[in-house]
């Protein structure tokens, strides 16, 4: 194993660019919930850090990384509709944002772990 992998800095700065566009989405639809006609919209993540990342779930607790190269926004359409048109499960999106904000700090750490990993390579951690 490789004390310094600077590829995984970049996938996790990709990891990082996709938790916060879901993160948006999400509040998104939370600002939307009264809005006549709203459609929830979620992320829909690609392989981007199943294919780079070679990260083992050592344990189930452990978040499971997506497959698909590309993120995209997809309006949800198999949620029920209430009266007004709009299908925004204020449950459902709060619980969604809290999982996406567990996430992101879940990567921040490990980036953060990549970068104090490089300062010791380079003598600034002695």
């Amino acid at each position: 194993m490789a004390i310094l992998n600077l590829s995984s800095i970049g996938n996790l700065q990709r990891a990082l660019d996709q938790t916060s566009l879901s993160q948006n989405v999400i509040s998104q639809n939370i600002a939307n919930i009264d809005t006549p006609n709203y459609k929830a919209k979620k992320v829909v993540f690609g392989d981007v850090l199943q294919s780079a990342m070679t990260a083992n779930r050592t344990d189930p607790r452990h978040f499971e990384f997506s497959n698909s190269g590309q993120s995209q926004i997809v309006v949800d359409r198999n949620s029920s509709i209430q009266n007004n048109g709009n299908n925004v499960d204020a449950d459902e999106q709060m619980t969604e944002l809290a999982k996406t904000q567990l996430q992101y700090q879940s990567y921040t750490e490990a980036i953060s772990r990549e970068f104090n990993k490089l300062n010791i390579v380079l003598g600034g951690g002695q």
